[in-house]
């Protein structure tokens, strides 16, 4: 008996011992940042020509049979993001049976309108008509481009889509209306009354001005009355089922494009219904990739609330839990342990800062240098241990507070840090050191 408490008495030593020399050598975060160092996988480049997978295969285990795969970017004007996702896209469409990707843009153009291109010498000009230009337009991105039409070549075609409710791209704002006009016109439905032609000039308004729409200037009673008959007529006609999804689906997104840019709801809301609505009706069994920004791809609110003291009051006062979403825990929530959120940071360099222009994003692609990490954040510490790129998979406990140890990072965003708790809004990242 004498002898098991002399154990207990020395067991409980000991561990005072090691929690008192771990406050005196330093706080919980370098000793963490030093274990999440200790998992990490090298990767051989970020430059999307690289032909062996070898490298990305510790990603693909920690991502396992999961069918669901948000590719975060710490800023959409990050190349060295756009390269790598590039190859993550190949990986994951060759090894692991993804076949489609969604990105975070236009969903109405892409999907009727780009992925219904079979002519590579079009897909081009069409990725250019309907998405931001960082991913269409840039250099770095033809490395994707030509992925895409070579699968399309070879009978391994990528379909694509997209999760954004505006309708930015040059088929939803030329072509949209005049097809759905002449749909409803086989359908024998009056075209020509009043509320159908009011609700054809609100959503014209809706997608000229975007984020500076105004409730005054729409007739809000009718905009979902007259949307909800053409939805009737759309569930109970026979067209193939096929078609009736894609047009079901594109009537959600404008109620949903009118709530975001008129009514002012957070647009992550209708990013995740439009995944759950591509995954249930249009893409049904296929494994699906989203290509979007790390802070839409968060699995945990809360990771949010974290930032500061005062912002955590502000956050609770103002119920913001009952209003306020992210994307990705949305898509937790509704798929659960199917989604693996891979979000991607960089330690100094060159990016496309300024990308919006009228409410679009256009990038001007003039050079912007990273911010300088400081000194107790994981990308200096990266740095410091001379990583060039490198994956490195967080403990599975995403989509609540993970009860591990915060740490200073620019995951949410490539123009600041903060210190957060990172776990819960991420199942692993990539960290590259020197991006252009």
């Amino acid at each position: 008996m004498r002898y098991m408490v002399r154990i207990l008495i020395s067991t409980v030593l000991l561990l005072i011992y090691h929690s008192i020399y771990g406050q005196l050598k330093g706080d919980y975060s370098d000793i963490f940042m030093e274990h999440l160092y200790q998992s990490r996988s090298p990767i051989k480049s970020f430059d999307a020509k690289t032909l062996s997978y070898d490298d990305l295969e510790p990603i693909g285990k920690a991502i396992g049979d999961r069918k669901i795969v948000l590719l975060g970017e710490p800023s959409h004007g990050d190349g060295g993001a756009i390269q790598m996702k590039t190859r993550l896209v190949k990986y994951l469409h060759e090894k692991k049976g993804f076949d489609v990707l969604l990105f975070e843009d236009d969903m109405c153009s892409i999907l009727f309108d780009l992925s219904e291109i079979n002519d590579t010498a079009l897909v081009r000009i069409k990725a250019q008509e309907n998405i931001m230009s960082s991913l269409s337009k840039s250099a770095v991105s033809k490395d994707f481009w030509n992925y895409y039409n070579q699968q399309l070549s070879n009978g391994s075609k990528i379909h694509l889509g997209g999760i954004h409710p505006w309708h930015c791209g040059k088929f939803a704002k030329t072509r949209l209306l005049n097809l759905l006009t002449e749909e409803l016109s086989k359908l024998n439905y009056n075209t020509s009354s009043k509320s159908y032609q009011r609700l054809l000039k609100d959503i014209n308004y809706t997608f000229q001005y975007l984020w500076e729409s105004k409730k005054d200037s729409v007739d809000t009673n009718n905009y979902f009355k007259e949307i909800g008959k053409i939805e009737e007529v759309f569930k109970y006609h026979t067209q193939p089922i096929e078609k009736r999804n894609l047009w079901l689906l594109e009537i959600a997104n404008l109620k949903n494009c009118f709530e975001f840019l008129v009514n002012g709801k957070n647009r992550d809301i209708y990013y995740a219904q439009n995944l759950a609505l591509i995954a249930k009706y249009i893409y049904p069994d296929k494994k699906i990739i989203v290509w979007s920004h790390n802070n839409h791809n968060a699995m945990d609110v809360n990771v949010l609330a974290s930032f500061d003291a005062d912002f955590a009051k502000w956050w609770h006062i103002e119920n913001t839990y009952a209003t306020f979403t992210y994307f990705g825990a949305d898509a937790f929530r509704e798929f659960g342990n199917n989604v693996y959120s891979l979000a991607i940071t960089s330690g100094s360099g060159n990016f496309s800062q300024n990308f919006m222009e009228n409410g679009y994003q256009v990038h001007d692609f003039k050079s912007a240098k990273v911010i300088k990490s400081s000194e107790n954040s994981l990308e200096y510490y990266l740095a410091n241990k001379k990583c060039d790129v490198v994956f490195i998979p967080f403990p599975s406990v995403q989509g609540r507070p993970s009860g591990y140890p915060w740490f200073t990072s620019r995951l949410l965003d490539l123009s600041f840090e903060a210190k957060m708790d990172y776990i819960s809004a991420f199942s692993g990242i990539i960290y590259i050191n020197e991006v252009v």
